[in-house]
């Protein structure tokens, strides 16, 4: 290790462990104390050597699996760590129940006991879901899309992983949509209700984004635990950590409710602006620090947020303070590798950065596809323009293999274009000329510059993995370019650019970090694509016939 980035790392970590020596001597000063008591149990018996955490503090159960904590109760819950090869009971076919809300007086004792069963965790299969937005929108439709959509992707993947051992599903955040809680009377603890209602086929373990907070909760001091309080009543814990097989799982919160007043979009209900910082609190570090003490260094660790915490090379980071980074970097010092599984940016983005090479960092694409913004005529598609759908890890052992699941065809990995009809499409469509008015930086398509090229936009890529393409027999120079996927712009950009002719902001740049471009040497002759693993090992394989026909009903 370089001794600049030794330097760095022991002052992250001094910096970390003053900070949370502080605040925890901060928060005991303030509170009483009472004294939470339980028995974990295993299949009915009494299961010693179990962890169990107030969110602050941790004890470990003895022999008859009781456990006793200390606790000021101000992380307002009590939790055991699901230990290796156990899981939780649960209520609701949906809801584990490794958790207990602290609801007594904060000097008032408590007991809490919770119950596992055993079960075989040496493989099992692990589905990833993020950014459902549900809202019960009439217009949007948006329940009955994923009752016909998403949901029967869900159940059948689930079926089939069965066959290899237990699934369990994560959700990381933003089940609901804050801004029409009051608007179609359906919040977070709707959404979940909806989930239970419609046969979701497994355990779901839970964090929340930024649109799970409550719109209504007035700015302020203490805002941010105010905000989310249905969501705690509902999922419970908002940090927390658990063991599934060799993987030791964290599930971190990661949004700091502002709802600045008198800024941004309003709705029924809703008093802010919405807004939050990204980022951790020093409870929840302190937290992470304790947590991580109980782990063995050779155990493969994940960490899951809402918000990434890598992104792309402009922004480098999302966290709002980027020294959280080096903080994060500190305190998993021990572990050789951490995986990082995020949402919030609605596209599929695999991330590392050479400045923190213990983490990588997967960011999934919104399970919703646009649902959640769309009318009916919507397309199951992210803004990156890959198909709507989530990602499944398998779990051998400690190690992960992850794959993409779409909603409408399965484990489809990317789709291929024949930019001379997309160019033909743009030169003549009326609203791709409006668009260009408003936007001038975005791409066009229409250029000469695009001609006999084709296009391909392989949502499925890893770093390692390459894309070739050849026209018959005869390979093509291919480059890997951020150009913003075509289909996704026709299919929900230009219809909201017909509803409302203005510019935006956000709008005036859309990129895809997974788009790989080559020049044909002829217009019409056919392109096989093969895509391969840093080994070479064949991934996919299947031809282009060109020409292709390019409108909404390209796939």
């Amino acid at each position: 290790m370089k001794p600049i980035r030794k330097m760095r790392l022991f002052a992250a970590a001094l910096a970390v462990a003053c900070l949370l020596a502080a605040t925890v001597r901060t928060v005991a000063a303030g509170r009483g104390k009472a004294v939470l008591t339980g028995v974990v149990y295993g299949d009915g018996a009494p299961l010693a050597g179990v962890c169990v955490s107030d969110g602050v503090q941790f004890a470990t159960t003895d022999a008859a699996g009781r456990y006793r904590i200390e606790s000021d109760k101000s992380a307002g819950f009590v939790f055991a760590v699901t230990p290796s090869n156990w899981v939780a009971a649960e209520a609701d076919g949906v809801q584990p129940l490794f958790w207990a809300a602290l609801d007594e007086a904060d000097a008032r004792d408590e007991q809490h006991d919770f119950h596992f069963a055993s079960v075989d965790q040496s493989r099992y299969t692990v589905m990833f879901f993020t950014d459902l937005h549900l809202t019960n929108s009439s217009e949007k439709r948006d329940l009955d899309h994923y009752r016909s959509i998403a949901l029967a992707s869900i159940s059948d993947e689930a079926a089939q992983a069965s066959a290899r051992g237990p699934v369990y599903s994560l959700n990381l955040g933003d089940l609901s949509h804050d801004l029409y809680w009051y608007q179609y009377d359906f919040d977070v603890s709707s959404a979940k209700r909806f989930l239970e209602q419609n046969g979701f086929p497994t355990l779901l373990y839970s964090i929340p984004g930024n649109h799970d907070n409550d719109g209504a909760t007035p700015a302020g001091a203490g805002v941010d635990r105010r905000a989310e309080h249905l969501y705690r009543r509902t999922f419970g814990p908002t940090y927390y950590a658990m063991n599934i097989g060799d993987v030791h799982w964290i599930m971190m919160d990661n949004i700091i409710y502002k709802n600045t007043p008198g800024k941004g979009k309003k709705n029924v209900g809703v008093v802010g602006a919405r807004d939050y910082d990204k980022g951790f609190t020093p409870e929840q570090l302190a937290w992470l620090r304790r947590d991580l003490a109980t782990v063995d260094a050779s155990k493969t660790v994940c960490l899951c947020t809402h918000c990434p915490v890598f992104f792309d090379r402009d922004r480098r980071t999302l966290l709002t303070d980027r020294s959280q980074v080096d903080s994060l970097d500190a305190l998993f010092s021990r572990f050789e590798r951490v995986h990082i599984f995020s949402g919030h940016a609605h596209r599929t983005l695999y991330t590392q950065d050479a400045d923190y090479p213990r983490f990588d960092q997967y960011v999934l694409p919104a399970t919703s596809g646009d649902m959640w913004v769309a009318n009916n005529d919507f397309q199951a598609l992210c803004p990156d323009g890959s198909d709507a759908g989530f990602v499944v890890a398998s779990v051998d052992g400690g190690k992960l293999r992850c794959d993409y699941r779409t909603h409408l065809y399965g484990r489809k990995v990317l789709r291929a274009y024949d930019m001379n009809a997309v160019g033909e499409y743009y030169r003549n469509d009326s609203l791709v000329r409006m668009q260009r008015r408003l936007y001038p930086d975005r791409a066009d398509y229409g250029r000469e510059e695009y001609a006999n090229c084709v296009y391909v936009n392989y949502w499925g890529y890893l770093p390692g993995h390459r894309v070739e393409l050849f026209e018959e027999g005869y390979p093509l120079e291919v480059v890997q370019v951020e150009d913003e996927d075509p289909l996704y712009n026709i299919s929900h950009y230009l219809p909201e650019l017909a509803r409302k002719p203005v510019f935006k902001k956000g709008d005036a740049r859309v990129v895809s970090h997974h788009m790989f471009a080559a020049r044909a040497r002829t217009a019409t002759a056919p392109v096989e694509i093969r895509i391969t693993d840093a080994d070479g090992v064949l991934l996919h394989r299947e031809t282009l016939e060109r020409p292709k026909k390019f409108d909404k009903e390209a796939r």
